[in-house]
């Protein structure tokens, strides 16, 4: 069920990513770039903080069930630990807000920022204390489990954010939207999370996920602060408006992010387990088949998407949103170098190396913290919000030589060239076409711009069949894709199953 599970995931995550895109086009287009700016800032502000809710006994969570411990007891000890940590999240960020308000006497852009700030704040709240049952379904790879209240979450948020902007509300009532959404899926999540066991709080338990916590809370701060802080720096560099045109190029390139994330998350206990049978051999595998894939299917997509932005900017945000061309381009393929970072990472934890992967976490942090604060800094390179989209962009590819190496290191299996050849066709397709899409568009315009649509696809797949760089395994795991029959099997086998 591997398969189904990593297409599920994949999948959802897609069709996700999808509707919130329809979604933020009709907000983007009736809003304009401030409100967008304005309600990225407050859940980036909110969500920086956001690590304090878990300090790292999430991944221990995923790690200890995988390795065989007793469900109820690591399900109740694991409750007790979230949620002292998630109010002590809340507390936080309530005292810095108080503390900045009328202590340093530092006021907000707008009012508006502050009230988006708070209904963030209680969205997070809520939403971290469903981590306790969405983290055992991850922790027991129920990928179903995990994507179907996500969807319903992000289908109800959605609609709530057009009919909200629809009826001439802004900023605040979006967040407040969210917040809706968050308290309407509490009940589905509760229903799937039924028939797990419980148990009583385990004295010793604890202190094994507070000992494997230490270093994935160094892990758990670096994703957090990076994730969220370019948006909070570029607020203080430039303004809501210039962030809007930030979020909104960030909107689309999320779509590649979020497929890391959720198969990320999968990969951990696979690769725990893996690791505790000693069988190395199978996350090798695993990473090859997923790299290869995504390499063959969906580089060629990001590279489109790179090449087309002007075309998709002006036809789906309007020319308003002129200044996020550029950074389309760049923010597209940096998560898309995310996407090929993940299972390396997730092979050094998945080992157990947390220790070891917490300080590349914060070297790559302390990377990233220097890009954000000089690129897009007015009194240095005043790059603006290209300078953020190019922080993500550098980042990311230091990050991605960092855990290779590492993850070779600890697992001399690794196979780190097998799907180079892809790599170098990716570079030489971007640049090739990159050169082609500049000189023939000023020539031949619109007409061109058509013509390259579908052009583009069957060049690219051309040369590699030709070529002979797809095989029929490629096309079967393509084909995986579009077989809704095995993974309905799985999703009503997993649903009806809730007393593993």
């Amino acid at each position: 069920m591997l398969a189904q599970k990593l297409i599920l995931g994949y999948g959802t995550t897609v069709v996700v990513q999808i509707v919130q895109i329809f979604a933020s086009i009709v907000v983007a287009r009736i809003a304009g770039p401030t409100v967008l700016g304005t309600v990225a800032f407050g859940l980036a502000f909110v969500s920086t903080f956001e690590f304090i809710a878990d300090l790292g006994i999430g991944p221990a969570h995923v790690k200890l069930i995988s390795e065989g411990r007793d469900v109820g007891s690591c399900i109740s000890t694991f409750a007790v630990l979230k949620t002292v940590n998630t109010f002590v999240f809340f507390i936080v960020v309530v005292v810095i807000l108080l503390v900045q308000r009328y202590v340093l006497n530092i006021a907000f852009e707008s009012t508006a920022h502050e009230y988006v700030i708070i209904l963030f704040l209680v969205a997070i709240t809520i939403n971290q204390l469903l981590l306790i049952p969405g983290t055992t379904f991850a922790a027991k790879t129920e990928q179903a489990k995990q994507s179907i209240p996500e969807f319903i979450r992000t289908f109800i948020y959605q609609v709530l954010r057009v009919t909200l902007v629809l009826l001439g509300y802004r900023a605040v009532a979006l967040a407040f939207g969210n917040l809706i959404a968050t308290i309407l899926v509490i009940p589905v999540i509760l229903y799937l999370f039924r028939g797990c066991p419980r148990a009583k709080f385990d004295k010793k338990l604890a202190m094994d996920y507070l000992r494997i916590s230490v270093p994935v809370l160094f892990i758990g701060i670096a994703t957090k602060v990076m994730h969220n802080v370019d948006k909070v720096m570029l607020q203080h560099f430039t303004n809501s408006e210039q962030l809007g045109y930030y979020t909104a190029s960030y909107r689309i390139g999320s779509v590649v992010f979020m497929m890391a994330t959720s198969v990320g998350m999968l990969f951990l206990p696979l690769f725990s387990k893996a690791t505790s049978e000693g069988n190395l051999g199978y996350i090798n595998s695993t990473i090859d088949r997923f790299e290869r894939f995504t390499l063959i299917f969906v580089m060629p997509l990001v590279i489109f998407l790179s090449l087309y932005a002007d075309v998709i900017v002006k036809l789906v945000l309007g020319s308003q949103y002129l200044p996020s061309i550029p950074l389309m381009a760049i923010i597209n393929i940096a998560m898309f170098l995310m996407v090929l970072n993940i299972p390396y990472g997730n092979v050094i934890t998945g080992m157990g190396f947390f220790r070891l992967f917490a300080i590349l976490s914060m070297v790559h942090l302390a990377v990233f913290m220097v890009l954000i604060c000089v690129l897009p800094n007015p009194l240095l390179f005043d790059l603006g919000i290209t300078g953020g989209a190019f922080t993500l962009l550098f980042s990311s590819v230091f990050a991605g030589v960092l855990y290779r190496i590492y993850a070779k290191r600890k697992c001399p299996l690794l196979s780190l060239h097998s799907n180079l050849k892809y790599v170098v066709f990716g570079i030489v397709n971007y640049i090739g076409f990159a050169y082609l899409y500049g000189y023939l568009s000023t020539m031949y315009g619109a007409t061109f711009k058509i013509i390259f649509l579908p052009g583009y696809f069957i060049v690219t797949y051309g040369a590699l069949l030709i070529m002979g760089w797809i095989e029929k395994g490629d096309l079967n795991s393509l084909k995986m894709l579009f077989n809704l029959k095995k993974i309905g099997v799985y999703v009503k086998g997993e649903l009806g199953n809730n007393n593993d």
